[in-house]
């Protein structure tokens, strides 16, 4: 049973499923990939670790078996919430100059980084409070002197996620979408110039 219900899961077939729910805003998804599939080869050494291991089901009594059916659905459905994208689109003049290397400024900023002779980097801007981030491009130059450019070129797109499995707020979304340029190079600054110049 198990292995049916989640060769549907996984194909095609659950989709009139996922239109019924999602046409009543309630946020379940999946991914259509059959290379999943592959979890299937478990189901065999399972049935035979049953048949040679039964357990007495009364280790079992202490825990009720709508709980126990509760947590292993949640395990095995469990998944990214549901998000919504939109796309901005927003060229941006905005630059700085930093008297630091190009190395120091991507540390400060990225943490961690692998592009190092690109000077394209994307950048994530949170908005936690409407459970969105936006993603920005970035252009970082070195000048010489040990002083690095900082250029914010654009800003990309947003994406915003549910709180839980209902769906993604309405008023969220068309929040980012009411944003313009210039909140957007305010939030640049504030989460990541300002780190750079206390550091």
């Amino acid at each position: 049973m198990s292995g049916i219900f989640f060769v549907i899961w996984k194909s095609e077939l659950s989709q009139p499923i996922f239109d019924f729910v999602h046409f009543y805003n309630v946020g379940i998804n999946r991914v259509v990939d059959y290379s999943d599939l592959i979890a299937l080869i478990i189901l065999p050494f399972s049935y035979y670790y049953k048949l040679n291991h039964s357990i007495n089901n009364e280790k079992l009594k202490y825990l009720p078996k709508p709980i126990l059916i509760g947590i292993c659905s949640f395990a095995f459905i469990a998944t990214t919430l549901p998000r919504e994208a939109g796309s901005l689109n927003f060229k941006s003049d905005y630059e700085v100059q930093f008297s630091i290397s190009k190395d120091t400024l991507l540390k400060n900023i990225y943490g961690s980084y692998q592009r190092y002779d690109d000077p394209n980097y994307e950048l994530v801007i949170e908005i936690p409070e409407k459970r969105s981030r936006v993603y920005v491009k970035t252009i970082i130059t070195e000048v010489g002197d040990g002083k690095t450019n900082l250029k914010l070129d654009s800003v990309l797109y947003f994406v915003t996620e549910s709180k839980g499995f209902w769906g993604v707020k309405k008023k969220n979304v068309d929040y980012m979408k009411s944003l313009k340029l210039e909140d957007f190079e305010k939030l640049f600054i504030e989460q990541k110039i300002n780190i750079v110049r206390k550091e």
